[in-house]
């Protein structure tokens, strides 16, 4: 809108300055008025059959009062000065909105610097935050591998141990085995000592069978 009011202020000025030009090329050598009125296409300017000029905007159709309607640089004054009352009326009624605009801008700004300072300080409080998270997720980590270490060295004595149970199964069968062994062969011995006892005492009966008889034989 502010781009709007620039360039119609620059076209009121250029129009005032054509018509300063106009005003001295008609004081210096007479006015050249079909070039006068072609510059203007935006309005027709025409001489009725009675004699006077009038001039038509042709874009709403509406007639602009010519104050000397005989006079032909009248007419071309009038649609001069018609361009110039319109700029000026759009720069008028641009201006509230322009105002209104770069008063919203303004408070937009300032609400934006506030926003921009809040989500900077949003920003760092975020970054402290992730800042944490990682140092979290580091000691977690190094916790973890700590944890898989020690779990591995459990399963490593777990197996060691497990293997201890199984050497000590066969050791422990194989002790039983000698020890049924050993029974039996005490089982024999025993009986090959009672045997044995049995031979013993009927040999040492047998000896004192023999003594007596010695003995009581006649000499």
């Amino acid at each position: 809108m502010t781009k709007i009011a620039k360039c119609l202020v620059v076209f009121a000025v250029g129009a005032s300055f054509a018509f300063l030009g106009f005003a001295w090329v008609s004081f210096m050598g007479g006015p050249n008025w079909d070039a006068e009125a072609a510059a203007l296409p935006g309005y027709q300017i025409n001489r009725g059959d009675d004699g006077k000029w009038k001039v038509t905007d042709r874009a709403t159709g509406a007639n602009v009062t010519v104050k000397s309607p005989s006079v032909r640089a009248s007419a071309i004054l009038a649609a001069r000065e018609d361009i110039d009352k319109k700029a000026k009326a759009e720069i008028e009624s641009l201006a509230k909105p322009t105002a209104d605009y770069k008063k919203k801008l303004d408070e937009a700004k300032k609400l934006n610097e506030i926003d921009t300072k809040a989500m900077e300080a949003r920003v760092q409080q975020l970054n402290k935050q992730l800042q944490d998270l990682n140092t979290k997720i580091l000691e977690l980590s190094g916790e973890v591998v700590k944890r898989s270490q020690d779990a591995q060295a459990t399963r490593t004595e777990a197996t060691k141990r497990r293997e201890d149970v199984f050497r000590l199964t066969r050791e422990l069968t194989e002790i039983r085995t000698d020890h049924f062994r050993s029974e039996e062969l005490e089982r024999k011995l025993r009986d090959q000592l009672v045997r044995l006892e049995g031979v013993i005492a009927s040999l040492e009966n047998r000896n004192k069978q023999l003594r007596e008889a010695i003995s009581s034989a006649p000499r």
